[in-house]
């Protein structure tokens, strides 16, 4: 089987992928990102997942290369990774009583077959309403959530913000959603063993 790069340096993204027990290299992609608003927020999500892969190809040309990443809408606005402990104060206040959108998304692509796959995980998650911005401050700077998409992480102080979360995969929330991503990788003859008697 071919050697796996996971292309982010993101801690998230990397502690998760850790946990299927593959071997695998890192990568930070020299992809630029970018919103583009003609783009529905999934198809955004599958284009810069399929962004970051790609731009690793040309120097792992013999590697399995897996693109993530995540865009959140509220309504038909993308919200961004806020950056800073007021800016995710005021994003985390902007979601605060409203039901947002998550799409999480990977690409796995093998540069010298040009084989790929491609699919997105997606969150429906409801935020209570009257969140305190005292309240939120404490958590962001608990948690050092700045730079995560949305400002909030679902493992730690996050999940208490939320009311009701709908999708297929929690871990999509966190950074990568891991089922999809299982069922992906089985095509190239990973998790074999799951179907051994």
């Amino acid at each position: 089987m071919k050697p796996i790069l996971l292309a982010t340096q993101s801690k998230y993204k990397i502690a998760l992928f850790e946990t299927l027990g593959l071997p695998f290299e890192t990568a930070a992609p020299p992809f630029e990102e970018f919103i583009d608003p003609t783009l529905h927020p999934e198809q955004l999500a599958l284009t810069l997942a399929r962004g970051k892969a790609e731009s690793l190809a040309e120097d792992w040309p013999h590697h399995l290369i897996i693109g993530a990443d995540q865009v959140l809408a509220l309504g038909d606005e993308v919200l961004t990774k806020p950056g800073t402990v007021d800016k995710t104060v005021a994003q985390l206040k902007r979601l605060s009583g409203k039901t947002h959108r998550l799409h999480t998304a990977f690409a796995i692509i093998e540069p010298d077959t040009g084989r790929a796959v491609e699919d997105a995980v997606h969150a429906s998650i409801s935020f209570h309403g009257n969140l305190s911005e005292d309240y939120l401050r404490k958590m962001v700077e608990a948690d050092k959530s700045w730079d995560c998409v949305g400002g909030y992480k679902f493992e730690s102080r996050g999940v208490m913000l939320m009311s009701r979360v709908e999708t297929q995969d929690t871990n999509a929330i966190v950074g990568l959603p891991l089922i999809a991503l299982i069922e992906a990788l089985s095509i190239w003859g990973f998790f074999e063993e799951r179907f051994e008697a």
